[in-house]
């Protein structure tokens, strides 16, 4: 049965909404036509409307600026256009989430190739990098690879998989251990068979049940019991030695699904009905590590477990503030963090060619992204006020990272440490190599979409998707050689809904247009011009050519009116005029990297909440853990069918 805010907004809202989309939106946006894969109307169907509500968003955003319907197509009057956004953001924005209490359902996901390999290295002691020979991952709409939207499991996968564990066995646990570390994994796997006095068949059970344990990161049911070591018994009817046999159970639980996946059965706390429970202490003990480390938890979490004491508020906190302190944990930058504002893909999709670009080794790119990932530790473990992602006034650099890329003197050898930084402009994440480079086009920057980027990813307002066609510079707008960028850019939002995008979006991005495409710090745009015929031109001759000097202009205004000048004064009006949006944004993210799956509209007054213990506490990352930690939907699920409902 729908909550009574649903059925409010059904006999109000929707009398409103209906006719009118389906007399201007349907044309392009309904059942027989999905352009931009958007169908308002399935969306209109599905109440309450707060389900689909980016959707709605982007809509209602598109209509207010005129970009939608397009020109040429009827279009509602200036009062209708008023009703219908009126009618939106009562059913969106002002919904009441007084009835909602669905804490989501987490579904059946299998590890990422970053947490298998993590989880290999916890469980056996070694870290042999197996999912490097794996198929690639890929992101959901969360954009990132945890999502359980996206981690199918291929058989081409599951291929590698099997290849896997039959090389770790082989390598991790040799009948004949060449040196420590293997013999450490021999005695971690082999605990029992060591000791004097212990039969072979009860070494078997305590060394299978103590693995699977680990293995599936809860106690191994009696029927798993029972197939582990049916297996292990045939193996040694099949002549096996008692290693070899005990290494196929092994090998075996490496390509169980519950070793595989994050699975989640509600054992003992589930409720009969479809009601939301909480989930037991082992079920807690993953979720914490897979958020904390990207890894399998560790004995003081899986002894906790075992007491089905972890859930207590005070042992829960203690393990947060332990994990957090761990090296472990630096996955919050590496990982989530390089995913969400994307600095992760330096030295993969980003990256300079070396014979052009020899200066653009892979040890720089290497510190690029540690700049940003320890950064950003260094915020959570300080505590600091979430603001400091854009205005600190310290980085981490290497000698070369401060040298090639920064001007930086005085910073000597190969290892990242902590700067302070006089300069205004580089401080935060927007004067990041890592993140200019992310956000630039190949050896040149790109306004649009560093302005993007900060609309989007930083601070989770992202502009309506672009009409067609729009990012085609009119023929002779192009070929304007003395006009910069942001000239031409100027000559081309000549439609009105371009100029409305252009305009949150392009002082964003004009306003970082002092660092180059790798970051690196400039006052003016130099570029040649062309003085002969392009048939007629000897590339190698300068005098074919002439060059042009022209100031940069990294002025901008916001569409609040705030006008600000280059990244210091960007980050100041973002502090000012943005910060809700900014702790919202990373809010979002990083529940959504704890859950594993896409926020839906239930999961709202869980943000909302987490929001609320944001401002009294002036915005702490820490307290944005510890509120993640102790929220509705990471310690409780519901299942399928009640949400269905």
């Amino acid at each position: 049965m729908a909550p009574p805010a649903a059925r409010a907004e059904a006999a109000s809202g929707a009398d409103v909404i209906e006719p009118l989309l389906a007399k201007y939106c349907f044309r392009c946006h309904g059942a027989q036509a999905q352009q931009g894969g958007i169908d308002l109307a399935k969306s209109l169907a599905q109440r309450p409307l707060a389900r689909n509500r980016e959707i709605w968003r982007r809509a209602a955003q598109a209509l207010e600026i005129g970009m939608m319907p397009p020109e040429g197509l009827p279009r509602p009057s200036d009062a209708q256009r008023k009703r219908l956004l009126a009618a939106l953001e009562e059913a969106i924005d002002r919904f009441d989430y007084a009835g909602i209490d669905n804490p989501g359902f987490e579904p059946l996901r299998r590890l990422t190739h970053t947490e298998y390999d993590n989880t290999i290295r916890d469980l056996f002691g070694v870290d042999l990098g197996l999912a490097r020979r794996f198929t690639s991952e890929m992101t959901g709409e969360t954009g990132f690879e945890n999502s359980a939207g996206t981690l199918f499991l291929q058989p081409a996968l599951m291929e590698r998989y099997i290849a896997a564990a039959e090389r770790l066995v082989e390598e991790a646990l040799p009948d004949s251990p060449a040196d420590a570390a293997q013999r450490r994994t021999l005695r971690s796997v082999f605990p029992a068979r060591l000791r004097e006095g212990v039969g072979q068949d009860e070494a078997a059970d305590r060394i299978v049940r103590n693995f699977l344990k680990r293995a599936f990161r809860r106690p191994p049911t009696d029927v798993e019991m029972g197939r582990a070591l049916s297996k292990y018994r045939q193996d040694r009817r099949a002549g096996r030695s008692f290693e070899q046999a005990v290494k196929g159970v092994v090998a075996a639980a490496l390509i169980s699904p519950n070793f595989l996946f994050h699975v989640e059965s509600g054992g003992e706390s589930e409720q009969p009905g479809g009601d939301a429970w909480r989930i037991d202490d082992w079920e807690l003990a993953s979720r914490l590590s897979y958020f904390l480390w990207a890894s399998m938890p560790d004995e003081q979490l899986f002894d906790l477990a075992a007491q089905k004491r972890l859930h207590e508020p005070e042992n829960l906190l203690r393990q947060l503030e332990r994990m957090l302190a761990d090296e472990k944990a630096d996955t919050l930058g590496t990982v989530f963090a390089a995913q969400w504002l994307g600095f992760g893909y330096v030295g993969s999709r980003v990256r300079m060619g070396p014979i052009d670009f020899p200066w653009c080794t892979d040890s720089l790119m290497d510190d690029m992204r540690a700049e940003s990932a320890m950064f950003f530790m260094s915020l959570l473990r300080e505590n600091a006020p979430i603001a400091r992602l854009i205005d600190a006034d310290y980085t981490f650099v290497s000698e070369e990272l401060a040298k090639k890329l920064y001007d930086m003197e005085g910073v000597e050898g190969g290892h990242m440490r902590r700067v302070t930084l006089d300069d205004p402009n580089r401080g935060g994440i927007l004067g990041h190599a890592g993140i200019l480079a992310v956000t630039s086009n190949y050896n040149k920057t790109s306004p649009i979409k560093r302005g993007h980027w900060i609309l989007d990813s930083l601070l989770g307002t992202p502009p309506p998707p672009p009409p067609p066609n729009a990012g085609v510079f009119q023929e002779a707008v192009g070929k304007q050689q003395d006009l910069t960028f942001r000239e031409k850019l100027a000559l081309h939002s000549d439609n009105e809904s371009c100029r409305s995008c252009h305009a949150m979006i392009d002082p964003l991005g004009f306003s970082l247009e002092n660092f180059d495409y790798f970051g690196q710090w400039r006052d003016d745009y130099t570029f040649k011009i062309r003085i002969k015929k392009p048939d007629d031109i000897n590339v190698d001759d300068p005098s074919n050519f002439r060059k042009v000097v022209k100031r940069i202009d990294a002025s901008g205004v916001l569409p609040e009116g705030a006008a600000f000048e280059g990244p210091a004064g960007l980050k100041k009006a973002l502090i000012e005029h943005r910060h809700d949006d900014l702790a919202r944004q990373t809010v979002t993210k990083m529940l959504a990297y704890a859950l594993g799956r896409s926020l839906e509209y239930y999961d709202e007054p869980a943000v909302r909440k987490i929001v609320r213990a944001l401002e009294d506490d002036g915005f702490r990352f820490q307290t944005l853990l510890r509120e993640i930690v102790f929220s509705y939907p990471f310690l409780y699920k519901q299942s399928p069918e009640a949400e269905a409902d």
